[in-house]
C-alpha cells in the first residue's frame, strides 16, 4: 500500500508537464535571487551593514545564489530520471557535483594569488572541467536503447523504482526545508560568524540517502536482470556515487581526486558493459 502511494505520488510530481513548470519556476526564482543578492551586495558595499564577508565581499559572489537554485533543478531532474535509467541518474549526480564545484569558484574568490594554481578556487575550477569532460564521454558511451530497456521490458522493476523516486522526492523536500531554515537562522543570528555551507547541511545528507537508494535498487535488480554486464555496471555506479559523496566537504584537492576517480569509474563501467555485450552478441551469432 505504501509503495503504491509513493509510486502514485512520484508519477504526479515527475510528470513531464510538472517538470516543465518546475524548471520554469526555478529559472524565475534564480533570476529573482540573483537580483536580491546583488542588491544586498550593493547595500553592504556602500553602507557596511554587517553582512557576512563570505557572501558579500565581491560582486561575483552574487552568482553563488542563482547557481544554488540551478542545483535544486538538477536534483529534481536526478529524481525525475531515477525510475527510467540508472545510468542517466548517475550522470545527473556527476552534473550536480560539477555545478557544486563551479559554484564554489564564485564563493571562494581569491584576488591575492600570484599564480592561478595558488588560488583557492583553482581546484574547484579544475574539478568542474574534468567532470564536464568525463560527462561528454559518459553520455557518448551510454547506449540509448539499453538505457530505456527497463521501460519496455521490466515494468515491475520500473514500478519499484518509481516508488523509490517518490520516497527520495519526499527526502529531498524535507532536507531542503531543514537546510534552508538552518542556514537562514545562522545568517540572521550570527551573520559575522557564518561558516556553514549548504553543501554541509544538504548535499551530504542527500547523497547519503541516494547511496542507500542505489544499493537497494542494485539488490532488487538481481531479481529482474540476468545480464552480467548491467549488474556489473550498476555495481560500479553505486561505488561512483559513494566516491562522489566522499568528495563533498573535504579538502578541494582531495575532492578533485575522488571526483575524477568516480567519473573514470563510471566511464570504465560503460566500456566494460559495451565489451561484454559485444562478446555476448558474437557468441549468440556463433551459436
Amino acid at each position: 500500500m505504501i509503495a503504491t502511494r509513493l509510486a502514485a505520488f512520484a508519477r504526479q510530481i515527475l510528470h513531464v508537464d510538472v517538470r516543465k513548470r518546475v524548471e520554469h519556476g526555478l529559472v524565475t526564482l534564480a533570476l529573482a535571487m540573483f537580483g536580491l543578492h546583488l542588491t544586498l551586495y550593493g547595500v553592504q558595499h556602500f553602507w557596511h551593514v554587517g553582512l557576512p564577508e563570505s557572501l558579500f565581499s565581491h560582486p561575483l559572489q552574487t552568482l553563488y545564489t542563482p547557481f544554488s537554485v540551478i542545483l535544486i533543478a538538477e536534483v529534481y531532474l536526478l529524481v525525475y530520471y531515477l525510475p527510467t535509467s540508472f545510468a542517466r541518474s548517475l550522470g545527473k549526480q556527476v552534473e550536480i557535483v560539477a555545478l557544486i564545484e563551479i559554484r564554489s569558484v564564485f564563493k571562494d574568490l581569491d584576488t591575492t594569488s600570484n599564480w592561478p594554481w595558488e588560488a583557492v578556487f583553482f581546484p574547484h575550477m579544475l574539478a568542474a572541467l574534468v567532470l564536464g569532460g568525463m560527462l561528454v564521454l559518459f553520455y557518448h558511451l551510454l547506449p540509448r536503447r539499453q538505457a530505456r530497456i527497463e521501460e519496455s521490458e521490466l515494468q515491475n522493476f520500473v514500478g519499484f523504482k518509481t516508488a523509490l523516486a517518490g520516497l527520495l522526492a519526499l527526502v529531498f523536500v524535507g532536507l531542503s526545508v531543514h537546510a534552508l531554515g538552518s542556514w537562514i537562522g545562522e545568517l540572521v543570528s550570527a551573520p559575522e560568524h557564518l561558516h556553514s555551507d549548504l553543501n554541509d547541511i544538504f548535499y551530504n545528507e542527500f547523497f547519503t540517502a541516494l547511496i542507500l537508494v542505489d544499493v537497494l535498487l542494485l539488490v532488487v535488480s538481481f531479481r529482474y536482470l540476468d545480464d552480467f554486464g548491467l549488474v556489473l555496471r550498476n555495481s560500479g555506479f553505486v561505488v561512483a556515487t559513494i566516491l562522489l559523496r566522499r568528495a563533498l566537504g573535504i579538502e578541494p584537492w582531495h575532492a578533485l581526486a575522488y571526483e575524477t576517480t568516480a567519473a573514470l569509474l563510471a566511464v570504465g563501467m560503460l566500456l566494460l558493459q559495451r565489451g561484454l555485450n559485444a562478446r555476448n552478441s558474437e557468441q549468440f551469432i556463433q551459436d
